[in-house]
């Protein structure tokens, strides 16, 4: 499984919205829509603002 995919794994089984992660991080919910589905390669930069938002620690979706 892929990064993006465990991230929107995660996001969907704790019942997050996408509107709160893009307002924690200043990701437009479009380009978080994006990289939730695989369209658009997560940056490094926008990876730790999503893990910072949702307070998970990196390790979970890199080595999970």
């Amino acid at each position: 499984m892929k990064v993006y995919e465990k991230v929107s794994k995660y996001i969907s089984e704790n019942g997050i919205k996408q509107k709160f992660i893009s307002d924690k991080t200043g990701i437009p919910e479009n380009v978080l829509s994006m990289m939730l589905n695989g369209k658009r390669k997560i940056g490094a930069d926008e990876f730790v603002e999503i893990i910072l938002a949702l307070n998970v620690d990196a390790n979970y979706f890199i080595n999970a």
